[in-house]
């Protein structure tokens, strides 16, 4: 998986650019082996590490062919191109473990499980800033599935393997709440609240996070009572978050509009009874 800017793309012997997502001020993703660019943008940035800048003369060949694109590219057009890799994801060894027998994905020691995890995961988070919420799913929760089907009898390892376990479990409750999954995002959550609590140094951090995403799952429902005691304990490991106090400011105003309206409730109902206050 790639991200590139174009930066600008030249027809020979002209001066407007063809293309260039510098103007469009957005860069274009594309995965490598799936054939998403001309030839010679493939060819040229599998030359090219992480933030190069280059420029490429290409024959028609790797480019548009003997035709052209007219009236915009004529026949047998070179092409310049000034191409960035913004950052990139080498998949590869994510294809090759899909493709290992279940007896040599046992056998694969615990480094090459974390390098695959991490890849993923920076996937995952790279789809979800995009709002591609359901791949970026996919991607934390095969992570998470291949953690779990790798075991180890050191504690280190064993201790990584977990560390980047709650990540990914956050990250997956952090979906569901974005599509409004509350219970799948409440579970994912407590997992991870769980792990943290098992590795050998306090993760305050994460479990107050933890906290504060079980919150927002109970403020979707309306459950203000459950809210305030999952603020509680994320404000106990954050107690200088300005996002969790801001969220008790907020919850106190839901939970004035709540008394008021269930007052507002029992008035009208006591008019419609005839009852007297």
């Amino acid at each position: 998986w790639y991200q590139r800017r174009v930066r600008a793309m030249y027809v020979e012997g002209n001066d407007e650019p063809m293309d260039s997502t510098r103007i469009k001020d957005r860069p274009f993703d594309f995965v490598l082996t799936e054939g998403a660019v001309i030839p010679a943008l493939s060819l040229a940035i599998e030359t090219m590490k992480k933030n190069e800048v280059s420029r490429f003369l290409a024959s028609y060949h790797y480019c548009y062919g003997e035709m052209g694109v007219p009236p915009r590219i004529p026949k047998k057009a070179r092409v310049l191109i000034e191409v960035e890799v913004v950052r990139y994801i080498d998949e590869n060894e994510v294809v090759e473990y899909d493709d290992m027998a279940p007896e040599d994905r046992r056998d694969l020691p615990t480094s090459a499980i974390l390098k695959l995890v991490s890849i993923l995961r920076e996937k995952g988070n790279e789809e979800f800033k995009k709002n591609k919420v359901i791949p970026a799913y996919n991607s934390f929760l095969k992570g998470t599935k291949i953690i779990e089907g790798h075991s180890t009898k050191d504690e280190v390892d064993e201790n990584q393997l977990n560390l980047e376990k709650i990540k990914l479990l956050l990250n997956l409750g952090q979906c569901r709440l974005n599509t409004n999954h509350t219970h799948d995002a409440r579970r994912f959550i407590g997992e991870a609240i769980e792990l943290m609590n098992k590795v050998p140094d306090p993760l305050h951090e994460k479990i107050g996070k933890g906290h504060f995403l079980l919150h927002k799952s109970y403020m979707k429902e309306k459950k203000l009572d459950e809210a305030k005691r999952c603020l509680e304990q994320a404000v106990r490991h954050l107690p200088h978050n300005e996002t969790i106090r801001d969220a008790f400011t907020k919850l106190d105003i839901a939970k004035k509009k709540e008394a008021d309206s269930e007052k507002k409730s029992m008035q009208l109902m006591g008019q419609k009874m005839g009852w007297k206050e």
